[in-house]
């Protein structure tokens, strides 16, 4: 203990961050739909070795997100394997590098305790936890981290030519969620409107820069697919901030309760601390130094665009626990870290730990409690359950898993492996056309029975579509064999009818009669 006394601050900061983050990180599932979905995407691309088109199966396109953390988790599942280690490792990386960028930017927001900003940042509930989640906002987070950096490098210590490295940073944020990687732009122009001096913002090489970092690829897709440049530009960008399309609490209080929750408990124990020491101290916007006007304007002018959009949900506002963390750091800096501070501080590191541990055992956690409490357990969730059950009741090697009028499961494309592809199939589809990209479905059953090989294929649904299912594949002539129960689901397989015999039609037992339709 008295030698990790004597190592530098920011070494034991960085130390206690990849304790945190990398504890746990590969022992929980796959939850479904969310995670599933961006790890099936990451491994249609390591079967295809197609890296820029995103398919969520080899027939039908994905391209709900822009490819970074696609090819994050390619990469790392090429290295490591197929296993939730290697699919969550790029999400701990980014966050470890978000502290090590704040550890390398604290002396400009509190000089005084320049290590401080990272541990405040590595310390924070919710990035801390939302690393431990499949998704792009802590790649995000990363790379408007990074470009956030630059900037204050470029400004605050004149070396103007980390504005490039600003506007390759942002075209990596740009590549990772589109627009939302440029929020922090905003905050960095309206500084320059209220300070004058600092680096040239608009250099053509770094316009450039972004050009190719960020755009390329949107260009290079959107003439390959034709269609998708409106499909970005109306379904993923407008209808997401001016629309209720994707329902994520459009409601006028939405934002309020979404993102104030997020806020006030994601920044445990922090935000009071800090709110108090800045109310001790004085801090006025008119007394404000440059480099506190920026964290402020980064923090508010995002804060208002979340607010305003639509589409909202907790984890979109991660990239502002950055200013956050130097807010805090800036108030906190001349206090003292009382042993009741260090306790609290522990015992905030211990509740995320023990999520992780919790959430990582919620099948066994499920089991030992009450049943009216086990069944709002997120266990139902659990795809690496889901598909031990699966290949329980299987005779072969799946090569196909066929969703039938249900909702699909894409986790178990980890747990089966590279040969497998899922799909998802109605008894009757919209006569519309489908869009070119998320499409609610991939095919109609009449379709699908029409193709001839279906010797390793897996029709899985709820127990009151097996009836239905099993006429529609007679007439096609198919034979409906009942493979078993999978949870709440029953899994089927086809095979060719007999001549001349009759096929033998499932009929649902009581207990799984259509009232189980959700």
């Amino acid at each position: 203990m008295d030698r990790l006394s004597r190592l530098p601050p920011a070494l034991l900061v960085m130390l206690l961050a990849a304790v945190l983050v990398l504890a746990f990180q590969g022992s929980r599932a796959l939850w479904d739909p969310s995670e599933g979905r961006f790890v099936n995407v990451s491994l249609q691309m390591l079967a295809s070795g197609d890296v820029i088109s995103l398919y969520r199966h080899p027939d039908h396109l994905h391209f709900t997100k822009p490819p970074v953390t696609y090819w994050a988790m390619a990469a790392s599942m090429a290295v490591f394997g197929l296993n939730e280690w290697a699919v969550r490792l790029p999400h701990a990386l980014a966050w470890l590098g978000v502290v090590a960028l704040l550890l390398r930017i604290g002396r400009h927001f509190s000089p005084r305790k320049p290590w401080l900003a990272g541990l405040v940042y590595a310390t924070l509930p919710l990035p801390l936890l939302a690393a431990h989640l499949v998704g792009t906002d802590s790649l995000l987070t990363f790379a408007t981290t990074l470009a956030f950096a630059c900037y204050v490098i470029a400004r605050f210590e004149n070396r103007p030519l980390f504005v490039l490295g600003m506007w390759a940073a942002f075209g990596l944020a740009f590549l990772t969620k589109g627009p939302p990687g440029l929020l922090g732009l905003a905050g960095i122009l309206a500084l320059h409107l209220l300070h004058r001096g600092g680096p040239r913002l608009f250099p053509p090489l770094g316009l450039a820069l972004f050009a190719v970092v960020g755009l390329s690829w949107f260009v290079v897709v959107s003439l390959r697919h034709e269609g998708l440049f409106a499909h970005f530009l109306g379904y993923e960008v407008v209808a997401r901030v001016l629309t209720d399309t994707h329902g994520r609490n459009a409601q006028w209080w939405g934002g309020f309760y979404v993102y104030g929750l997020s806020l006030l408990i994601g920044t445990l124990p922090w935000w009071p601390w800090a709110l108090a020491a800045a109310r001790r101290s004085g801090l006025r916007w008119r007394e404000a130094a440059p480099e506190t006007r920026l964290l402020l304007l980064w923090l508010g002018i995002g804060l208002v665009v979340f607010m305003v959009a639509q589409s909202r949900r907790p984890l979109y506002i991660l990239p502002l626990f950055t200013p956050l963390a130097l807010l805090f750091a800036r108030a906190l800096q001349d206090s003292s870290f009382s042993p009741l501070r260090k306790l609290m501080l522990g015992l905030a590191a211990a509740f995320v730990i023990g999520v992780k541990l919790l959430t990582a055992n919620v099948v066994e956690v499920a089991r030992l409690l009450p049943a009216d409490l086990a069944e709002r357990s997120p266990a139902d969730k659990d795809d690496r359950q889901w598909s031990a059950d699966l290949r329980a009741v299987l005779p072969f090697e799946p090569a196909e898993l066929i969703f039938v009028n249900d909702s699909v499961r894409y986790g178990p494309a980890l747990y089966f492996g590279l040969g497998l592809t899922i799909e998802t199939v109605v008894f009757e589809g919209d006569p519309a056309p489908q869009p070119i990209s998320d499409a609610p479905y991939d095919n109609e059953l009449g379709e699908e029975l029409r193709e001839q090989d279906h010797a390793r294929s897996v029709f899985v649904m709820r127990p009151w579509a097996a009836e239905r299912f099993a006429a529609e594949a007679a007439a096609a002539g198919w034979r409906a064999e009942r493979l078993g129960p999978v949870q709440d689901r029953v899994a089927y397989r086809l095979l060719p009818a007999r001549a001349g015999a009759s096929v033998n039609t499932p009929v649902a037992p009581a207990s799984e009669s259509r009232s189980s339709k959700d």
